[in-house]
């Protein structure tokens, strides 16, 4: 691998990370995108109206 194609590899690499990094910002600023959505492990439990969705007795 010569310079010219290490130099644009690493570009690369900075823009996505600038580009994943600006919409990780943006979304923490933003919040939730529905009413009541929480991140994955908050609550613990089951959600409301979901009781009685448990795949009974698959195998």
């Amino acid at each position: 691998m010569n310079a010219k194609s290490l130099s644009v590899l690493v570009g690369f690499a900075l823009l996505l990370v600038a580009v994943f990094g600006t919409a990780y910002a943006v979304g923490r600023q933003v919040g939730p995108v529905a009413p009541g959505l929480r991140p994955a492990g908050g609550g613990g439990g089951v959600s409301p109206g979901m009781d009685g969705h448990d795949m009974g007795g698959m195998k």
